[in-house]
């Protein structure tokens, strides 16, 4: 049996928000500067979140000529600018929220290489007249004699290069989002499995585990931002659109004389590769085999980190033949079937938060956003 006490302050709040990722984080911090009065509690599964905010690639970037390309014809002209817009408007939120703190943040533009003549070349003008309104400026430009100075080898044909990404330490990122949080008085709580939430008259119950103890806690709404997971816990149809998506990654040890800046992409945004100090990130390919890739498993495959090493070793940095591998990890992404983020009041006390889409650097400040707007309709 609880206490007064025990109940009264660590089993219940205003706004129980699932899930401590870049979306989760960004919520409580949204809704307390609003509501500072309201009792926040944020509830994390691990030591630390491992979907994708600590797992990905650090990427702060609206996406590649190719893969805007490839959303004008899928989705139409307006609904690609609409998702580019948003990561621009979430970059611009994450890093106005994190102002004066040490991100790893640095704004050296991005690059897309090409083997071939993709048609996206022949459309630059095209995707810079439909992004100008967003930008401000010509988003992407041709530079192929930037080919050989980066160090690639003679099978990369093209380069485009856009001004307005930048790169980031995810780790330092999510530390410093979760000490704005505490500071303005978010209650962060690690080692919390949610098993199952309910509803009752006025309020939510939200189950959870926690060790081996199984603790109830009352609140007046509920925000499930557990990326992939979602499903797990709400079993709304909006909900089970959502499709986990692996990505694996490699970072090698230091390379002498490193020639890369800034970002990469390559094979419409699939793969993408940044330098880390001295180290070459590389990761993606789990468009070589969708369907084994659609996991929450964090173990890595073997085609997909051979297929890694060898684009490595032939394109990007064939100099470096003899480069070992000094980390592998894999991340848990989540896809919704319109590329467009799920933000929905599933419940009248439950609100779901997802839609990523493999862009949550960029994207979890504008989600955050509309969340809590949801939260004080």
């Amino acid at each position: 049996m609880r206490s007064f006490w025990e109940a009264q302050t660590w089993l219940e709040a205003d706004v129980v928000i699932v899930g401590a990722g870049l979306v989760g984080v960004q919520t409580a911090i949204a809704h307390a500067a609003q509501r500072p009065r309201d009792r926040v509690l944020l509830l994390e599964r691990g030591y630390m979140p491992t979907g994708a905010s600590t797992r990905n690639a650090g990427f702060a970037c609206i996406g590649s000529v190719s893969e805007v390309a490839v959303d004008v014809d899928l989705h139409g002209p307006d609904r690609a600018v609409e998702i580019v817009q948003m990561r621009s408007e979430g970059l611009a939120g994450l890093l106005s929220t994190c102002e004066g703190h040490d991100v790893g943040f640095t704004r050296q533009g991005g690059h897309e290489i090409f083997l071939d003549e993709h048609p996206a070349l022949q459309r630059i003008d095209e995707i810079n007249e439909l992004l100008q309104p967003v930008t401000g400026l010509a988003t992407f430009e041709r530079h192929d004699a930037w080919i050989a100075p980066f160090g690639f080898a003679p099978s990369v044909q093209h380069l485009v290069s856009s001004p307005v990404e930048g790169t980031l330490d995810s780790g330092k990122l999510l530390d410093v989002l979760w000490g704005i949080a505490q500071h303005r008085g978010v209650m962060i709580r690690t080692g919390v499995h949610v098993v199952s939430i309910n509803e009752g008259a006025g309020t939510a119950s939200v189950y959870a585990r926690v060790g081996t103890e199984d603790v109830c806690i009352r609140a007046g709404s509920v925000v499930v931002a557990t990326n992939a997971w979602i499903p797990e816990l709400v079993h709304d149809h909006a909900a089970s659109a959502i499709i986990p998506a692996r990505g694996q990654i490699i970072v090698t040890e230091p390379v002498p004389s490193m020639p890369l800046t800034g970002s990469y992409h390559f094979d419409e945004g699939y793969v993408y590769f940044r330098p880390v100090g001295n180290r070459i990130l590389l990761g993606g390919a789990r468009n070589l085999d969708f369907n084994a890739e659609q996991t929450t498993s964090h173990d890595v495959s073997q085609q997909i980190q051979e297929a890694l090493e060898t684009l490595l070793r032939d394109v990007i940095a064939p100099s470096h033949t003899d480069l070992r591998i000094d980390h592998r990890w894999s991340g848990t992404m989540a896809f919704s079937p319109t590329k467009q983020p799920i933000i929905d009041r599933v419940s009248p006390h439950v609100i779901v938060a997802f839609g990523c889409n493999g862009m949550g650097v960029a994207l979890s400040s504008s989600i955050a956003k509309r969340v809590t707007e949801l939260l004080n309709y």
